[in-house]
């Protein structure tokens, strides 16, 4: 840190808002409205405090830097198919998992959806989110054996607010073109973060808590894969794709539509019309160069994700829930209190987007966990556990 006085001031920093910071150093809307939005990715306001880690998100995409394997992010899926099927591994597709199974403590199976079973040699590994784990697809009685206050604390304590996104995937004949803003195709590249003003992000992430749709002035986030990797759509042609933030339930409209969330075909087109619009303002040639379109609201997508109530990253990336604290300090190693099942995915650490570590993470304790010397400090430190509470 180079001293006492700047550690304390790196402390001062996270523990202050997005906003505050990008303040502190920075003047004009122009610079200040996009890092904000680029904050807010973690699923707060940019005016929430602890959240200034957002605003250093930016620095990190300079340095170590971001990739995209060519063909997309289906490549990258693929890549990890053909390792598994390399080393002998099978995978099965379309099972849904309805319940662990734990034989006297110990994860030894799942059961999927027609009461098929498949038992584990080693441990089961789950990356859902812990709370869709252990409050839905676990006996409670297997869950308060192992610790009594697990299933309150996951109800309890972990917050996740109401934002999720809305996307709108778009074939295009022509790259977009900012004419407005002395546009030149590097611009393309990367991620393009609409927005005109820090309050305007503010009410785009206000407005989704309180099952509001912020789409009078939008804010949004748009990538354009193709002029990076021209091998993702026909010669020419061009893929575009858009996220906009929007509430996982309509306030009003609980227990209609998609899932109960009120979300309908309607609703869902008439936003994607208005954010569209907004980003013709800074992209004229947008409405010409559209082929065809396709939006899932937050319902669909939390659906087709996972996404328990449409949260992609498990578990809010606010400060009280990253790093030992990511989901519960208790199983926040990868391990939880079921010998035998193990936690990975976005509601651990390091969290959500895709960069691998929460699986490589939970990988290599879950190798050690195999070890004999491993096996018995484990059993050991549960002893002494077990101890400790008998005598408090």
């Amino acid at each position: 840190m180079g001293g006492p006085n700047k550690a304390l001031d790196f402390a001062r920093t996270m523990l202050t808002s997005a906003e505050d910071l990008l303040n502190e150093w920075f003047e004009t809307e122009i610079v200040k409205a996009p890092l904000a939005r680029l904050a807010s990715e973690l699923g707060a306001p940019p005016s929430q405090k602890n959240l200034a880690l957002g605003a250093m998100m930016m620095a990190m995409r300079h340095n170590p830097g971001m990739a995209r394997p060519r063909g997309g992010t289906g490549a990258l899926t693929q890549a990890l198919v053909n390792v598994v099927r390399d080393r002998g591994g099978v995978i099965l597709t379309d099972q849904q998992v309805k319940q662990v199974l734990v034989d006297d403590g110990v994860a030894v199976g799942v059961r999927v959806a027609g009461g098929k079973e498949y038992r584990a040699n080693n441990g089961v590994i789950s990356n859902i989110d812990a709370k869709r784990l252990f409050l839905q697809m676990m006996d409670e009685s297997d869950v308060d054996a192992a610790d009594p206050d697990l299933r309150e604390r996951l109800d309890k304590r972990i917050v996740n607010n109401n934002e999720t996104i809305l996307k709108i995937d778009c074939a295009l004949s022509e790259p977009l073109r900012f004419e407005k803003y002395n546009h030149r195709d590097e611009y393309l590249i990367g991620s393009v973060l609409i927005a005109d003003s820090v309050q305007q992000v503010e009410i785009s992430h206000h407005d989704p808590s309180i099952g509001k749709i912020p789409d009078s002035d939008p804010s949004m986030y748009v990538v354009m894969p193709t002029m990076l990797d021209p091998s993702m759509a026909p010669d020419g042609k061009h893929t575009l794709w858009i996220e906009f933030f929007a509430p996982y339930r309509i306030a009003g409209l609980e227990g209609t539509g998609q899932n109960g969330t009120g979300w309908t075909d309607e609703i869902k087109n008439k936003v994607a019309d208005r954010v569209l619009d907004k980003l013709a303002e800074y992209a004229p040639n947008l409405k010409q160069a559209l082929i065809a379109r396709q939006v899932e609201s937050p319902a669909e997508l939390g659906e087709r994700l996972g996404a328990y109530n449409g949260n992609y990253y498990h578990v809010d990336m606010t400060l009280e829930q990253m790093v030992f604290f990511r989901p519960l300090p208790e199983i926040a190693n990868y391990q939880t209190p079921i010998d035998g099942l193990y936690l990975t995915g976005a509601g651990t650490h390091p969290g959500g987007s895709v960069s691998g570590m929460p699986g490589r993470n939970c990988a290599h304790v879950f190798i050690n966990s195999q070890k004999p010397m491993f096996k018995a400090l484990t059993q050991t430190w549960k002893s002494l556990q077990n101890k400790t509470k008998e005598i408090f």
